[in-house]
């Protein structure tokens, strides 16, 4: 092979990681109220082993998985070390030098498998590595895992749009999180939902991590299939909280024989096993009689003696303080979730490609209503309800489609800030950046289109003043949809609240009701509304200049009722010619206050979420 040849293959692996080997002893897990969970479990984890976490439901799986990585134990008493080469663990010590694939595989489906690792390179590796480095760590742990015929596949849309296959994502999720080159895996039920084929391609990655990369990893299973069962280096069976075996997979068949298991011919000991260890309803007292037996068997067993050696062996392997994977500039986690955000929202096409295209329809549609209209008594009507439908317009589209795809973030977000990826504050500001360009552009093109062929202000100024007014509405409407949808647990929610909000902001915008004369009890409301503070300025901007209209209606013939100049318009609605620009102000206020209640109850979501 070239020396060429030789330094590509070199790059496209993954760099040696410093082994480690994990151990717990006597763990002890019970609830407040004094209900046991886990009762002296004993066990290791050595490098280059894929130990295997198993047992029946409610055996204890999660529970121990979940203690050893420090997580998701609020609420629970917990005795017992664990320690890594040699050392106790403290409290997210171990994330630093882990990795933990979780169950659902949660990813922005917009994306290529390629985008979402290089996005997760920029969020994770520390800032010593360069660009060019973290390019390099993305084209190894695509080799390394598999992924490279299908790098440039979308990841797809659950329901909307076929993406890449289960396998290939739940391979994504092993990808993602190695990218750090961690020296110990941890995994949930990593084959749940998949074929059999595709569950053993996956045990069969992890093997493979296992042996060449000398990583230590362990793993939650269900029910593997025969030949998965027998790719485990070591499999930990729990029963009623307590270990029932511990040992290799052959050797589990002996001990359970031993114990009276019986294995009939071309059967899955694993099934057979688990089935053993599973307490049936109605029969409670004698599962359990039978698990103690075989658990007390395993105690005094030469298996637990074997135990015992691995797990001196871990105390023993003090080595050097293991280092973690340094910082991530906050600003390139920026970058990169505003990449991710920009992407997602003008690939989705209910979102960017149908906002635009509907914006330019309805700015069409507009026009040729409202074609040319004159200034006169009828004309008058049109102008004021044509400024007003631009609101309206603007405000629901624009709620409701933040709304509509707000709430796909959240698993994501939350999941990636309990892994301390980033702060919630950083994914809320990107997205808020993601959001302007296209809360901005649509708006824009509406106005743009319709202007001119409704027969509004001609001066370049007025059409100007229109634009900002219009963009400050459309950045108000996306705050309010941005604040509702994070505080919201489901879009179901999050509609059923801004919805009547809205219908107040609109009835007290200044078209359906005069502002100067409304109800005490109620006329607060026009002050938290943007249709009043956009409507005043649209309609100031427009009538302000005309000194004379005309007293008759679209016929030629007189009206009873005059508005004979822009300044009387202006006066009859109760708008003062000063709040001009002083609204614009006000909705900017009001912009900055919603993206900062949002942010809040986001956070207290993400929170709660855990």
């Amino acid at each position: 092979m070239s020396e060429a040849g030789t330094t590509t293959k070199k790059r496209l692996r993954l760099p040696p990681v410093k082994d480690v080997s994990l151990c717990w002893e006597n763990i002890k897990v019970q609830t407040k109220a004094g209900r046991p969970l886990l009762n002296g479990i004993d066990g290791a984890a050595l490098p280059g082993q894929l130990v295997a976490l198993m047992g029946a439901s409610g055996a204890g799986k999660t529970t121990l998985l979940n203690t050893l990585l420090h997580r998701n134990l609020k609420g629970l008493h917990v005795e017992g070390d664990i320690l890594l080469d040699g050392r106790p663990i403290v409290k997210g010590s171990i994330g630093s030098v882990s990795a933990y694939v979780q169950q659902e595989d949660l990813f922005i489906g917009t994306l290529t498998v390629r985008e979402h690792l290089n996005i997760q390179a920029d969020l994770r590796l520390h800032n010593k590595m360069s660009a060019a480095a973290r390019k390099e760590r993305v084209e190894a742990v695509l080799h390394e895992i598999g992924l490279t015929n299908s790098q440039y596949s979308r990841i797809g849309l659950g329901g909307v749009k076929k993406g890449i296959s289960g396998g290939e994502a739940k391979r994504l999720a092993f990808a993602a999180e190695i990218l750090s080159n961690p020296a110990l895996l941890f995994c949930d039920e990593p084959t749940t939902g998949l074929d059999s084929f595709m569950a053993l391609q996956v045990i069969h990655t992890l093997n493979r991590m296992a042996v060449d990369g000398k990583r230590t990893i362990v793993c939650t299973i269900h029910q593997p299939a025969s030949e998965i069962y027998e790719m485990f280096d070591k499999v930990l069976f729990l029963a009623l909280g307590r270990v029932a075996f511990f040992g290799t997979p052959a050797e589990s068949l002996i001990f359970f024989n031993k114990s009276g298991v019986l294995f009939p011919s071309h059967c899955n000991p694993a099934d057979i096993l688990i089935h053993n260890l599973a307490v049936i309803p109605f029969k409670e007292e004698e599962c359990t009689t039978k698990i103690t037996k075989i658990c007390d068997n395993f105690q005094i067993s030469s298996y637990n003696e074997e135990v015992l050696k691995w797990r001196a062996e871990c105390k023993a392997r003090v080595n050097e303080t293991l280092s973690g994977r340094g910082n991530v500039p906050l600003l390139r986690r920026l970058w990169a979730l505003l990449k991710r955000s920009l992407i997602d929202t003008f690939r989705n096409p209910s979102l960017a490609r149908a906002k635009i295209v509907q914006k330019a329809v309805m700015g069409l549609f507009i026009g040729l209503l409202y074609f040319r209209t004159d200034m006169n008594q009828d004309g008058v009507q049109s102008f004021k309800g044509a400024l007003f439908y631009y609101i309206s317009e603007i405000t629901y589209a624009t709620v409701f489609g933040i709304q509509t795809f707000m709430p796909n973030d959240f698993p994501v977000v939350a999941r990636e800030h309990h892994d301390g990826i980033y702060p919630v504050g950083i994914y809320y500001t990107a997205k808020i950046l993601s959001y302007l360009p296209l809360f901005t552009l649509d708006g824009m093109i509406m106005l743009s289109i319709s202007y001119f062929m409704v027969g509004f202000d001609r001066n370049i100024l007025s059409f100007l003043r229109t634009i900002v007014t219009g963009v400050l509405i459309e950045w108000s409407a996306a705050s309010m949809g941005l604040m509702i949808s994070a505080a919201s647990p489901s879009y179901a929610i999050a509609v059923s609240i801004s919805g009547p909000l809205l219908t107040m902001f609109s009835l007290t915008g200044g078209l359906f009701t005069n502002v100067g004369k409304m109800s005490p009890y109620v006329s607060w409301v026009q002050y938290l509304s943007w249709f009043r503070y956009g409507y005043e300025s649209f309609v100031i901007n427009q009538f302000r200049h005309i000194e004379s209209i005309p007293c008759e209606d679209a016929s030629g013939k007189p009206t009873t009722a005059c508005e004979s100049s822009g300044g009387q318009i202006i006066r009859n609605l109760y708008f003062d010619e000063a709040n001009l620009y002083w609204n614009w102000a006000y909705m900017l206020i009001y912009i900055l206050c919603a993206f900062v209640i949002g942010y809040s109850g986001l956070l207290l979501r993400t929170k709660l979420a855990r």
